[in-house]
């Protein structure tokens, strides 16, 4: 925490130097013109970055799972997290930001970043693995959640069963069966369709 307000507060001083500088250079009020139109321009930006990655949000929180066939292809994916992530820049005033949302929105550069993010992943699925055991329920206490069995088959060998003690009380049903003659009219039409 301390590194972030750290670099946040040097970010912040190098900002100011910058727009003094400008300042100084061509005029505070072009300065000025231009963090309106970065705004503006950052909020279309986070809107059409959004309106891609809102319907698969809404998906998820409604059914909990992404619909594979609805899911939008992966480079769509990347382009709006990136005009998001620019909108976002583009509405920090400062003209160091402005230059990062540029940097975001070229392809070569969010190729490097998709490659961070992957290899970022691929070393940290472990930690992963154990984040989103605490969060959903925080029942493993950290362990794996295939039972920390270290690589081999989670549905392989079971040592115990996973419901518990439940199917082992009040299993006989009473009663008795009764043939249905065959001569029966059947249902044709429901009832919900009065």
């Amino acid at each position: 925490m301390g590194q972030i307000v750290g670099i946040a507060i040097v970010w912040f001083i190098i900002e100011m130097l910058l727009w003094y500088l400008l300042a100084q250079f061509m005029s505070g009020w072009w300065v000025f013109m231009w963090f309106i139109i970065a705004a503006v321009i950052g909020v279309s930006l986070m809107r059409k970055g959004m309106a891609a990655l809102n319907p698969m949000a809404q998906q998820m929180k409604a059914g909990g799972m992404m619909n594979p066939a609805m899911r939008p292809q992966e480079s769509t994916m990347l382009k709006s997290v990136a005009m998001a992530a620019a909108g976002i820049l583009l509405l920090i005033p400062g003209v160091l930001s402005d230059l990062l949302a540029l940097l975001v929105v070229l392809p070569p550069v969010q190729k490097k970043l998709k490659d961070a993010a992957n290899n970022y992943v691929m070393n940290n699925q472990q930690k992963m693995m154990e984040m989103m055991a605490k969060q959903m329920g925080g029942q493993m206490g950290g362990q794996n959640p295939f039972g920390g069995m270290g690589g081999q088959n989670p549905f392989g060998q079971q040592s115990q069963n996973p419901f518990g003690d439940v199917f082992k009380q009040h299993t006989t049903v009473d009663g008795t069966a009764k043939s249905v003659p065959k001569d029966v009219k059947k249902i044709t039409k429901s009832a919900n369709d009065e």
